[in-house]
This record gives structure tokens, sequence and C-alpha cells, in this order.
């Protein structure tokens, strides 16, 4: 399909995706006002923000959450149905994971506590793929970059911003012109239609909605408002609160509840204008959206245009893959400025590129040093860059690292990198105006003992290889607790290395273990909530009603008899759109006492 059409058809399926959850949300209003709520919601200055810095996976996460809310925020009703839209939002991470985290616990207040313990059993399970790698992480204990790089940024209007989708964290990538007083005015208007409307929301979730739409609002502005921004930074820098650095994103939990509550204000206001033709009225949250977003409405400001890599990219991955092991990426940058990709700023693509184990920074250069990943190796190899820089050859250094290639991209400060070429440990494999890849001459193998031999092995999978018996040996990877050599534990080298223990077997990473069986109960469950509640909605044990009842009929469905009532079924306020359809349906075939057929 190539990345281009892949990354379009993804883009435009979350928009779609999050576009009908929306107008599904405002069923109790006319199409119009369906559209604006759809629009506002799809469209906005947040998500297309969020699209164009490559924050993908909270993009899903929106484009679910309109569909999961009315469920989730009663998680009592049908624990089946929470399990599996809990997954539904968790597939996409921490960041569906947290919306739906606060949907469950509203709903569990809103129950007063009833059956919150199986509820929240229900909803951990459901978050088991990310949770535990997530956990196994954090106990390695990453250094964060300073909180409040990350603070929110609502601009001259303040908190009257993020009604309009402003406060990104980077102003640089905020979508859309935001800062005059139209924009003010425009965001003043769609709350004052939201708090109109939002009485009108349907009983079953409406103020519940109020309550996780004042959390996601509190937490997206705490970071900016002087004091609270202290308290924040405080929460966000423990393991705890690491994943609400950002706070801004957590908006969408507004904007999910503005979207629909704007549809009905739309509408009660045409009510009262009633020398306005309604259809205006209720166009009036969807023009507002466009005029919003139109600066950067195609493409994003240019953000989501398709860029190929240079050819020297691809000669450089062949030649690696050809021969794998530890790439080292230079310069020595998490972010860069990439001048094919017309000068924007994006993460470091060349772990992504030519995968396997690359070594690249970890700092996002926003303040005070730090190191975000948990590769112990980066210090060193961080220390081998500014070396190399100053001129010293460093192909030894890089041989006892375990960097068997050096890439490095013709971008940015590569030039005070040039005295790679002049280092007679390294091999100058590939030469192009993009990119240069340099061979390490001393790379022993990817498995060495204690004289620098290297052992042989066969990797089976990435946590699995399979060794040959030797004395104390040293594996070019990463250090982590958990490796095993057998069932004795590996250790690290002074270089952050895996150092193993003399025997033989198998050498294993057990967290790995943990993780697919911590995906497998997810997917079991799954499966299992999902067979049951289509076995109950299918025999008529559930809330799908029996095919055929409340037909025109004499008997039997189709049967030509004299029409007659019949005894429905109670319908539920969960299926508010079916029982919808269905009294209409019950409408056009059932005739009223004494009116005749309709």
């Amino acid at each position: 399909m190539g990345g281009g059409s892949a990354a379009k058809l993804l883009f435009t399926s979350c928009l779609a995706v999050a576009f009908v959850g929306a107008w599904r949300l405002a069923s109790t209003t006319p199409p119009l006002c369906r559209l604006s709520a759809g629009l506002l919601y799809a469209v906005n200055p947040f998500i297309l923000t969020r699209l164009g810095v490559g924050h993908w996976m909270l993009v899903a996460a929106i484009a679910v959450l309109p569909w999961a809310l009315p469920h989730l925020l009663r998680p009592g009703e049908d624990r089946e149905r929470t399990l599996l839209w809990s997954a539904a939002l968790g597939a996409t991470g921490v960041n569906g994971g947290l919306l739906g985290g606060v949907l469950v616990a509203v709903g569990m207040v809103a129950d007063r506590g009833r059956g919150a313990g199986r509820t929240a059993l229900v909803f951990v399970v459901a978050q088991l793929p990310w949770v535990v790698p997530g956990a196994i992480v954090l106990a390695s204990r990453p250094e964060l970059a300073d909180a409040s790089s990350f603070a929110t940024r609502p601009g001259p209007w303040g908190p009257i911003g993020l009604v309009v989708g402003d406060g990104f964290w980077r102003q640089a990538s905020q979508v859309g012109n935001l800062g005059g007083v139209g924009a003010g005015l425009l965001g003043l208007g769609l709350l004052g239609l939201a708090v109109l409307g939002s009485r009108e929301l349907p009983a079953a979730w409406g103020r519940r909605a109020v309550g996780v739409a004042s959390i996601g609002f509190t937490v997206a502005i705490a970071s900016a408002v002087p004091g609270a921004s202290r308290l924040f930074a405080a929460f966000v820098g423990t393991p705890l609160g690491a994943a609400l650095r950002d706070g801004q994103r957590v908006l969408a939990l507004f904007l999910v509840w503005l979207a629909p509550s704007v549809a009905a204000g739309a509408l009660a206001l045409s009510r009262g204008l009633r020398q306005v033709p309604a259809r205006l009225t209720w166009s009036l949250p969807g023009i507002a959206t466009l005029v919003l977003v139109a600066p950067a409405l195609w493409g994003v400001g240019g953000a989501l245009e398709p860029v190929r890599f240079p050819e020297g990219w691809f000669d450089a991955r062949r030649a690696v893959d050809r021969a794998p092991g530890t790439v080292l990426a230079l310069p020595w940058h998490q972010y860069l400025d990439l001048g094919f990709a017309k000068d924007r700023r994006i993460f470091n693509p060349v772990g992504d590129f030519f995968g396997g184990d690359v070594l690249w920074s970890s700092d996002p250069e926003l303040g005070p040093a730090s190191q975000e990943q948990v590769d112990p190796r980066e210090p060193h190899a961080a220390r081998i860059s500014r070396e190399v820089r100053r001129g010293v050859p460093q192909s030894d250094a890089l041989a006892r690292l375990g960097v068997r290639w050096v890439v490095l991209l013709r971008e940015v400060d590569w030039r005070s990198y040039r005295t790679l070429a002049d280092d007679p440990g390294l091999e100058h494999v590939v030469r192009s105006p993009s990119v240069d890849l340099y061979r390490v001459r001393g790379w022993a193998g990817p498995f060495v003992d204690s004289a620098g031999e290297m052992i042989p092995s066969d990797a089976l999978l990435a946590p699995l290889v399979r060794l040959d018996a030797s004395g104390p040996a040293v594996w070019q990877r990463p250090a982590a607790t958990g490796w095993l050599r057998g069932t004795a534990p590996a250790g690290r080298t002074e270089l952050g290395l895996v150092a193993l223990p003399a025997g033989g077997g198998w050498v294993w990473y057990w967290p790995a273990a943990v993780t697919v069986l911590a995906h497998a109960i997810t997917v079991i469950a799954v499966v299992i909530a999902g067979s049951r509640r289509r076995c109950r909605l299918t025999t008529g044990s559930g809330r799908r009603r029996p095919p055929g009842l409340g037909v025109a009929a004499g008997g039997e469905p189709g049967s030509g008899g004299a029409p007659h009532h019949r005894e429905l079924e109670p319908l539920h306020d969960d299926d508010s759109e079916r029982s919808a359809a269905l009294r209409t349906r019950q409408q056009l075939t059932l005739p009223p006492s004494g009116r005749g057929r309709r």
C-alpha cells in the first residue's frame, strides 16, 4: 500500500469514526445539529494539532471515545459490555486507558460504589496489554524531562482558548489562528450553547458527562494556573502521574461533552429565535468549527504531506540488513529539523527506519539534560558523540560498546562529526548527499567471551536466543533486570551491556513472558465477553428484541391477518437508539385504538 496511503487511510478512518460517534451522541437533535456536533468533535483545532504532531494513538482514542462514553458512564449495568469498550480504548495504549479510566471512575461514583470492585477489575483486565509493559519500564526509573516544558499554553484568551482547542504546549505546532478576538468570541459562543443544551442530553449519561467534562477541563488547564501548576508538576513528576505530563491531551473529555451539548443548545436557541431560520441556527456550531480550522484544514498546514526518504537511506538500510548489528544514530538528537522534510521538526526516524537495536538520544532538549529511555548504554554513547565532535577517534570505544554501524545523517550539526571519516577503525560503507554509513571494524559479534571471541548463537525470537555453552560472556545488547541464562540471572557490564554467567542453554527475558500472558488474559476475556453478549442478544435473553415482535400480523409475522396490539417487552435506556427505531416502527405498524391502520 505504501506509507503515504496507509497514513491517509488511518487519518481519515479516525476522523470519520470520531465524526459518526459525535453524530450518534447528538441523536436527539435534527440532522444539521448532528452535523455540527460531528464537525466540532472531529475536525477541531485540538484533534488536528495532535494529528499534525504525530500523536496518532491519541487521535485513535479520541475517535473511540464518543462510542464508549454512554456505556462506560454506566459501567455496572453490563460488565461484559464495559469490558469490550474498555478494551477498545485500551487498544490505543495509555491515552485510551487514561480517558476510559475517567469515564469508568465517574460512572462508579455516580452509582455510589455499587459493584465497584468487580467493575474496577473488569477495567483493569482490559488494560493489561499496556499496563504490564508500562509498569516494567517504570520500574527501571527513566529520567523524565521537566514537566513544565509540557504545560498547557492556552494563549491570550486563557481558559476560553481551550474551548476552541487551543493550548498545545508547543505553540508553533498549534493548528488554527486562535489569537484573535474572533476566536475568543467563538469560544464564548460555543460554551454558552453547550451550557444551554447540556440539560437536554439523554438522562442515561448526560449528567455524568458533565462530570467527565469538568475533570477533563480542570486537568487540561491545571498546568497553566499559578499555584495549581506547582502541585500538578509535582504529581506528574511521579511514576503514577507521568502519563499526565502533557495534561492538555485530557481536553478530549471536555470536547466529547461539548459537541453534543452544543448541538442541543443550537436546537434550543432556534426555538427562542423564531425570526431566524432554524437551519441557520442549527448550522452555527459547524460554521464556527470551519472558521477555526480553515487556515490549516488542508493537510494541517502541510504537516501531513507525505515525504519520501532519500535514496541514500535505503542504501544504508540494505547494508545493515545484510549484516545486522547495533546501530548508533548521529547527530546525537532526539528531535531534528530534517531538510528533506522541509525542515520540519520530527522525532529521530533512524530507529523506525532501520529497525533492530538502534542507539539514539532520548533527551528532548527542553531544559536540563535528561534520559527518557532506560537504555543504560546511552550515557556512554553520548560521551562518544562528544569525543567525536572534539576530533578524537572513537572506533575502539564503539567496538567495546557493541556498536557495529554508525549512521550519520547529513542534517542539523552533522559537520561537527566529519572526523568520523578520518578514523582508521571505521569503514565508510555508504556515502550519499543525505546519509553516511560507517562499519566498526573491531566489532566482535553479538556474543563474546572473556577473551573477546565470538560465541555461536541462534536467535529464535527477540527475547529468546540459543547460545552455546561457555564461560562468562557479554551480549552486545542493553542490560535490563530480567535477563536469564537458563535459570541464572544476568548482570550488567560497566558499559550497560548484558553480562551473562557461565553455562549454557537459552538466554531469555522473563518479563516478556509476563507481557505475553497479560495480552492473552485480555484477549481471552474479550472473546468470552463478546461471545456471551452475542449469545444473549441473538437468543433474546439480552437487550435485543426477538425478530418479528411488534409487526402487523394476525398471529405470525407477515401472515396477512388482522392487525392487533401485542405485548412489547420493556425497552432499556442504554439501547436508546434501537429503542427509538422500534418505537417508530411500532407507530407505523400498530394502529391506535379506533383509528384504523396507519
